[in-house]
């Protein structure tokens, strides 16, 4: 029994006897040929056949038939079974039914009755062979596909790294800027409790914490009183929060803590910070002040010592920062600072890490004399440029942070301006930036490019005022950043551009508005086929690689023939060729594109050469009428044609002759005033009878 099998459906007996009995005979393959006289029994036949193993290849289908048309018929095929190929035969459809069965059962072709037996034998041949070389391929798309499923792994992997690092370096340079917005409020505070309203506003506003205070010292150091400095976050609260955070606050302020009561004594006694995720859980609640929060309806809090080390030096500071273990010394405790909020929260590291940050340039404030000496130890660790200028552009300070990113040595840029290191243009951007962080006394974010020694380099920049008339100037080095954005918009890019290689741009904008499938009558199109003569003997003596490798160096010469006329290339089979004038978009000269196209496809094919250095040479067909064109399916679009134009086209070219290119009678009509053509005269074209066809040689000589 075979593996594959046929099914004929038509209503008249006679008709469907001689159908099945002409397949019969003239298929060399085992085929087993089933036959039905209408819709419903074709069905139950082909669930059979599916229930027993056996794949059906082909439907060839009456149109005109009781209760189930053949359209419909075809139509619910292709919805359960999309491999089957279909053929319509009848000679009373009306077009919007080939129309139809185009549209919702990719149909492979349309045959009229009464049909030719050799017309018939060939189609089915063809649509057989397309069937089987299909099955090959999916095998071999099967392994494509794992591959290509492994390398989009690959690319999906690399892209969130490359994502994740970007929004590292954000999250960092969004950090580094609340950290040098709070260093300059604090630094501008009258004295040490206005620095501490300053950084506990300021964190409360950045975190989302609700509530903020301060525990310092007494005289003696003998215990922790509340300060009366402490901030009410009111943005998203109602009144009855932050009632209960002013009768919180009210008990707070009459309670003394010595080291190891509550939180701000234990925060005191090992002088490190204390995250409290849920403040019920927390055992050490000293006057029931938790119990207190817990009631007002707080549930996390932080705490976090704020030290002065007399002996302290730079080196160590740089050695706190980059976390790095320094031996325990003795440290003057200045404050304790504690936040609380509404909802739990868990511990959050770089939160900690960022207010023990601002907590250090607290205890900075009452260590003047070391100040300058632990901005230095600071900038030491940044790889940022860190430079100080004023309204004119004049460069005063400049950290030595990171010398290799400076235009010039920093002694050759103090004392000079911006315009005497930059081209006018490039310094008057600079000098807009400076001027536009004074004026508005905020932080202006900007970012350029400079070559430095040889090398373009891209620079964000936060521009942030520290007086009336001087600015603090911090560029870091993006330009990882902007080539990881680069390389993901080239690959946006590189995706859209496949597309419109393999659609018309037409079809493409269609497909993006509507993704049903497409399809067009044109009434007045040309087709050509062309075929390279004796490449399937050569293609045995060949390795695949040098058979592709050929192949694809002759197709992307006809590819830049077709660009060069205003062709559509539609597709390619074996070692054929096949492209299409006057579709999707309609073309007045369709005919003469396509004669120049052939002409100039006579000339490139000389310049290939066998690896027998044998000449090539190639058959090509051309025929003109109206066709079917569109795009079906889901997946692995093509854009392709249907109806007997087609097909005389692909006859042109199949019953030619090497060299030549044969045309039939009504191209011929379109290109006689303009082109030299000879009568061929009556020749037997398969499936159509006698036909009247012309060589086209050349151009004439007008």
């Amino acid at each position: 029994m075979s593996s594959l099998a046929i099914i004929c459906v038509d209503d008249q007996r006679f008709v469907l006897d001689s159908l099945t009995e002409q397949l019969k005979r003239n298929l060399i393959d085992d085929y087993e040929v089933e036959a039905a006289q209408s819709g419903e029994e074709a069905l139950e036949i082909l669930e059979e056949l599916q229930a027993e193993g056996i794949d059906v290849a082909l439907i060839i289908s009456d149109q005109i038939m009781p209760r189930m048309k053949g359209d419909k018929l075809l139509s619910q095929i292709h919805t359960q079974y999309p491999k089957i190929l279909k053929i319509m035969l009848t000679g009373q459809a009306d077009p919007s039914s080939v129309l139809n069965a185009v549209n919702n059962a990719n149909l492979y072709r349309y045959i009229t009755k009464p049909w030719d037996e050799t017309d018939l034998v060939l189609t089915v041949q063809e649509a057989l062979r397309s069937y089987t070389q299909e099955q090959q391929l999916a095998q071999q798309n099967q392994l494509l596909q794992k591959l290509t499923t492994s390398l989009e792994q690959q690319v999906v992997q690399r892209t969130a790294q490359l994502q994740q690092e970007i929004d590292e370096r954000k999250q960092a340079e969004e950090e580094l800027q609340l950290l040098l917005t709070i260093t300059q409020a604090i630094n501008e505070a009258p004295d040490f409790e206005g620095a501490l309203e300053v950084a506990l506003r300021k964190l409360c506003e950045a975190t989302g914490w609700s509530y903020g205070e301060a525990w310092i010292p007494q005289a003696d150091a003998m215990a922790l009183q509340c300060s009366s400095t402490w901030y009410c976050n009111r943005a998203g609260l109602n009144e009855n929060a932050i009632a209960a955070l002013e009768e919180f606050r009210e008990y707070s302020e009459g309670l003394i803590f010595l080291m190891g009561e509550g939180l701000p004594g234990e925060v005191w006694e090992k002088e490190q910070p204390k995250w409290i995720s849920d403040v019920s859980a927390d055992f050490n609640d000293v006057f029931f002040r938790w119990q207190l929060a817990q009631e007002r309806g707080l549930k996390a809090g932080f705490g976090v010592p704020i030290l002065s080390s007399p002996s302290s030096t730079s080196r160590e500071t740089v050695e706190l920062l980059t976390k790095k273990k320094t031996p325990h010394q003795h440290k003057q405790l200045l404050a304790v600072l504690v936040f609380l909020m509404f909802q739990p929260q868990q511990h959050e590291q770089r939160l900690v890490e960022l207010v023990s940050a601002i907590a250090a340039q607290l205890g900075n404030v009452v260590q003047q004399k070391q100040t300058e000496a632990e901005l230095r130890a600071l900038f030491a660790a940044m790889t940022d440029l860190v430079m100080v200028l004023d309204a004119q552009g004049y460069y005063l300070k400049i950290a030595p942070t990171n010398p290799a990113l400076l235009k010039k040595p920093a002694e050759e840029l103090i004392g000079k301006t911006v315009h005497d290191i930059f081209e006018r243009t490039q310094a008057n951007i600079f000098i807009h930036h400076i001027w536009d962080a004074l004026n508005n006394r905020q932080t202006v974010n900007c970012e350029y490019s400079l070559t430095i020694e040889g090398i373009d380099l891209w620079f964000g920049a936060r521009i942030s005022p520290i007086s009336e008339d001087t600015v603090i100037w911090v560029a870091r080095d993006i330009t990882a950043r902007k080539q990881a954005e680069f390389e993901l918009r080239m690959a946006q890019q590189k995706s859209e551009n496949l597309l419109l290689n393999i659609l018309p741009k037409k079809i493409v904008e269609q497909l993006q508005k509507n993704t049903s499938a497409i399809a067009e009558q044109f009434d007045d199109v040309t087709i050509m086929f062309a075929d390279i003569v004796g490449f399937t003997p050569l293609s045995a003596r060949m390795t695949p690689i040098e058979l592709v490798n050929l192949l694809n160096q002759i197709f992307s010469s006809f590819d830049q023939l077709t660009q060069r006329h205003g062709l559509e290339k539609i597709k390619t089979i074996g070692d054929a060729y096949m492209a299409a004038a006057g579709l999707p978009v309609p073309k007045d000269d369709h005919a003469e594109a396509i004669a120049e196209m052939a002409l100039d496809m006579q000339q490139t094919i000389r310049q290939f050469h066998g690896n027998g250095g044998e000449m090539f040479q190639i058959r090509i067909g051309i025929n003109t009428g109206p066709v079917v064109a569109g795009v079906i399916g889901t997946q692995k679009f093509i854009y392709d044609l249907w109806g007997d134009t087609v097909n005389v086209a692909s006859r042109m070219e199949s019953q030619g002759e090497p060299g030549k290119i044969q045309l039939t009678a009504t191209t011929y009509e379109r290109l006689q005033d303009k082109y030299l053509l000879e009568e061929r005269g009556l020749i037997e074209v398969k499936g159509k009878g006698t036909m009247t066809t012309y060589w086209l040689q050349g151009h004439l000589n007008l």
